[in-house]
């Protein structure tokens, strides 16, 4: 099982998610994760750096540690936008790119404040949230095709297409995402977090290089495969954790954490 790590950009100074993020690299981590909010109140935070901005700046900072969203939703950028920025990451961190987006939460839910404050719509229904996501990716697709369309001529295009995962809650979401993209994330103590893997599992065809990873509480001793938790994981088909560091990183706890990923 592939060991990640998420970062809480709101959570410290830059200075000190540069250090986190060059500890993470030197430990082994394979990938490093953000998010995508405008507000840090939701994570007991007094300020949030813009997503595709933090992490433009760990790509030029570090070499060799991957790079991706957990989760871009896909209701705060038009298409194009998130397309563009998606190319420029890739381009800047040599193709370490992944992008992980999510469909977006309901405008009446606790994330909806952030969004309401800036003006910024969010789908009143699962469906059609569920729809945009599935446009998104067709539109940024049809924007980085070699044979698209002249209009898009001059748009950036990354030279490798990044690999797109879905966050998922729903087996609705997780059929979506499987016969559309190249994996899914879910919560690791989501209630049906076997059934909602193996649905996106299906619906990929069984795709041998198809993710499904989970996101849980960052604590090292899960990196570890000797760990009932991570053992847990395996057996339940899982290929990638994700553990998110919410508060401001531990460099010194980031880097023991190489004992078991080197």
């Amino acid at each position: 099982m592939i060991i990640d790590i998420q970062l809480n950009q709101g959570s410290a100074p830059w200075s000190q998610l540069r250090e986190a993020a060059l500890a993470a690299e030197e430990a082994g981590f394979s990938n490093l994760w953000n998010l995508d909010h405008f507000s840090g109140e939701m994570f007991a935070a007094e300020s949030m750096m813009e997503c595709f901005t933090s992490l433009a700046a760990w790509a030029a900072t570090t070499s060799t540690i991957g790079l991706g969203t957990l989760v871009a939703n896909v209701n705060n950028r038009v298409p194009g936008l998130l397309a563009n920025a998606v190319s420029s990451i890739q381009e800047i961190s040599g193709n370490r790119f992944t992008l992980g987006i999510g469909s977006g939460a309901s405008p009446s839910g606790p994330y909806g404040a952030e969004h309401a404050a800036l003006g910024i719509e969010l789908l009143p229904t699962m469906a059609k949230r569920h729809a945009r996501l599935v446009e998104v990716v067709d539109v940024m697709r049809s924007i980085w095709a070699d044979d698209r369309d002249k209009e898009f001529n001059g748009f950036p295009k990354p030279s490798i297409q990044p690999r797109i995962i879905v966050g998922i809650n729903s087996p609705a979401l997780a059929r979506i995402a499987g016969a559309t993209t190249d994996g899914v994330n879910t919560r690791f103590n989501h209630p049906d977090r076997s059934e909602l893997l193996r649905v996106a599992r299906e619906a990929s065809g069984n795709r041998a290089d198809f993710d499904t990873s989970v996101w849980s509480w960052f604590e090292p001793e899960y990196a570890d495969p000797s760990h009932p938790f991570h053992q847990e994981l395996v057996a339940d088909g899982v290929t990638r954790l994700i553990m998110f560091e919410k508060v401001a990183p531990r460099v010194d706890v980031i880097a023991s954490t190489q004992k078991y990923l080197r």
